[in-house]
């Protein structure tokens, strides 16, 4: 019997039944079936199910990163990343490095996951003489992921810090040391092949 004189609708429950793996496979074999499967890659990853657990430690700050959609063109998934922007302090205008890690927590079944191969560590760049105020979006890619992120230089008070004397004056305090450098980072999204997501 030929599977694909199936209806589309019992291919899909069929489909619906198979790993992330097999289906990857499967969608490789056959033009005929590459649209079902990539159809159901993208369902399962839009609603969280069968796909790996993944977390981003930007700095100091850790969130996990939450999947929201496929393209099956390019064959990435793409994860919203729901972290607070994070404030980097410099006392030069160099070029400040960022240290990122990405790593699986978790795999599709709940087990913890320590294999290296599911790790990613690199740096965004603070790159010299940014304008202060402005925001400026960078793309960086790692061996294993890619991910965007907005940076800003907060702009420098420009006004001297004060204390009050016991008689209800104030005076100026001169700083010995001048202002540190503020920057905020954002990190909005993060992408992975969807052959390292299925390769295990």
């Amino acid at each position: 019997m030929n599977p694909f004189t199936l209806p589309p609708e019992i291919i899909a429950i069929i489909l619906s039944n198979v790993s992330l793996k097999d289906l990857v496979r499967i969608e490789r074999t056959s033009k005929k079936i590459q649209s079902f499967c990539l159809w159901e890659i993208g369902r399962r990853i839009k609603a969280g199910s069968s796909i790996d657990a993944w977390a981003i430690l930007i700095h100091l700050g850790q969130t996990k990163a939450i999947p929201t959609r496929f393209d099956p063109k390019s064959k990435m998934v793409y994860y919203s990343v729901p972290m607070d922007p994070i404030e980097i302090h410099a006392m030069f205008d160099h070029r400040r490095q960022i240290p990122c890690f990405v790593f699986c927590k978790e795999s599709s079944q709940g087990q913890p996951i320590s294999d290296p191969a599911n790790q990613d560590d690199f740096n965004i760049t603070v790159e010299q003489g940014m304008v202060e105020g402005k925001t400026v979006e960078v793309d960086v890619k790692g061996k294993l992921c890619q991910i965007h992120a907005a940076l800003t230089r907060v702009p420098t008070p420009l006004s001297s810090p004060t204390i009050e004397k016991t008689n209800q004056e104030t005076m100026d305090v001169q700083p010995i040391a001048p202002s540190p450098l503020t920057y905020i980072v954002k990190v909005t999204e993060m992408c992975l092949p969807l052959s390292h997501l299925s390769a295990h």
